[in-house]
């Protein structure tokens, strides 16, 4: 992945590295990633009208089945990150998101042009959660996510 992986993000989140984010050279350690890129999914979905507890509320949950992460440049400690979020790919009961991790012009000392950190996408199924089983996202949330992204326009809607 050496671009973003989805046609519009969205930031979703501004995260400050602490100490604890980082290794011992001061450099965010490379398993803190998917803690901030869930930050960012919850933001973005909660954005859109929706949440993780109002799905589960259904019976439903939204496990991570695949996480791929390209990084390409490091994030330091006390660096913000932005973190933009966007959906690749939707069906009827899969979901990936894609993300755009960077440090914007001034959130580090010297930075004069945005720096990418790393690109990643992460993908989700819609499950029952008292069995596991897959099953449909629910209409709300699947036009939802459809309507984010034009060219996943739901069946019954022209796309442009």
């Amino acid at each position: 992945m050496t671009k973003p992986p989805a046609p519009d993000l969205r930031l979703a989140v501004r995260q400050r590295v602490i100490y604890a984010d980082t290794d011992q050279m001061g450099v965010v350690y490379h398993g803190t990633y998917p803690r901030f890129l869930e930050a960012a999914r919850v933001e973005f979905m909660r954005g859109l009208g929706h949440t993780y507890a109002k799905v589960e509320a259904q019976g439903l949950g939204m496990p991570l089945t695949d996480l791929a992460i390209s990084y390409l440049a490091p994030a330091r400690y006390d660096d913000l990150l932005s973190v933009h979020v966007g959906i690749a790919e939707l069906s009827f009961a899969r979901l990936r998101f894609g993300y755009h991790v960077c440090v914007e012009p001034g959130d580090r000392e010297g930075l004069r042009e945005r720096l990418t950190v790393l690109y990643a996408e992460t993908c989700h199924c819609c499950i029952h959660l008292t069995d596991g089983r897959p099953t449909r996202f629910p209409d709300d949330l699947r036009a939802t996510f459809a309507s984010f992204a034009p060219s996943l326009a739901p069946p019954d809607q022209p796309s442009d």
